[in-house]
């Protein structure tokens, strides 16, 4: 059976609420070690969820005219 994946802004939640948790010093080795590989799946989840959303964005631009045109969204270097 596939574990379900839970949407964007439920992952962000609980990839939060991880982050609280392992913030605790009184967690538990192993639980701690748990928590950070759940996270770290929802990190990635999250990354190629944007991913995916940056690939259909779409940005709409003036021409010289000024007609409206949609052209791919390029995401800026990170310098």
């Amino acid at each position: 059976m596939k574990k379900e994946t839970l949407d964007f802004e439920a992952a962000l939640k609980r990839l939060e609420a991880i982050v609280q948790k392992l913030e605790d010093p009184d967690v538990p080795l192993q639980e701690g070690f748990a928590l950070y590989e759940e996270g770290m799946k929802l990190s990635s989840q999250m990354k190629k969820e944007l991913g995916e959303i940056e690939k259909k964005v779409k940005i709409l631009q003036s021409d010289a005219k000024g007609n409206l045109q949609a052209t791919d969204f390029e995401a800026p270097d990170n310098e």
